[in-house]
């Protein structure tokens, strides 16, 4: 399916950047009311995301930065500074240590299902964004009426519930590793690091 743009004012961006912005939001708010600790660190990342993703154009594009120092204002670092945005925030919940990993996976999942739902709404694929939705909610309602042994049960579900994201993704365009398929193996990997990690420190 071809990418949609949108254009607001000035600013023109495509469906998954638009998704994005509001999967952010709408975990925050979720967050919010669910667990105020989770809410605070979640903000934190985001914002060190978003600032990382918009003043990395001045590494990807010195040249013009300093010929220009204005683009500043209009343009980011594009994927790279998507990575780069991804890998400070990796690290941000690596040295900080925020909250345990059970929160961690419930954040994390949900930002998906937002991503999912919204990025469908905004391609005019509302069928498949409602039932993309319905299947990713009910796994992260699921996890979140877990009692005990709530990281482990955390770890297993988000390998299921990250397969399941690959799985639509095939069905729904054939499976070829974008930035979003990356994005989700590589955060999985990393909270079944982060869970070995903090699990050997607690032991």
């Amino acid at each position: 399916m071809d990418e949609r743009w949108y254009t607001i004012g000035s600013f023109t961006f495509p469906s998954t950047w638009g998704a994005i912005i509001a999967s952010f939001i709408l975990t925050f708010l979720f967050l919010y009311f669910w667990n105020r600790k989770a809410s605070d660190w979640y903000s934190n990342g985001v914002f060190y995301f978003l600032v990382i993703w918009k003043l990395s154009v001045i590494v990807v594009d010195f040249q013009n930065v300093i010929e220009h120092p204005i683009t500043i204002l209009y343009f980011h670092g594009g994927r790279w500074g998507y990575w780069l945005g991804l890998l400070t925030v990796l690290l941000y919940i690596f040295v900080r240590r925020v909250d345990t990993v059970y929160r961690l996976v419930i954040a994390w999942m949900s930002t998906v299902v937002f991503f999912e739902l919204v990025v469908h709404l905004l391609e005019s694929d509302i069928l498949a964004g409602v039932i993309q939705f319905c299947l990713n909610g009910a796994l992260v309602l699921f996890l979140s009426k877990k009692e005990d042994d709530r990281d482990t049960w955390a770890i297993q579900l988000v390998v299921v519930f990250t397969l399941l994201q690959l799985l639509l993704h095939s069905i729904s365009g054939g499976f070829v590793f974008t930035t979003v398929t990356w994005t989700y193996l590589i955060v999985m990997a990393y909270l079944i690091f982060i869970y070995g990690r903090w699990k050997t420190n607690i032991e």
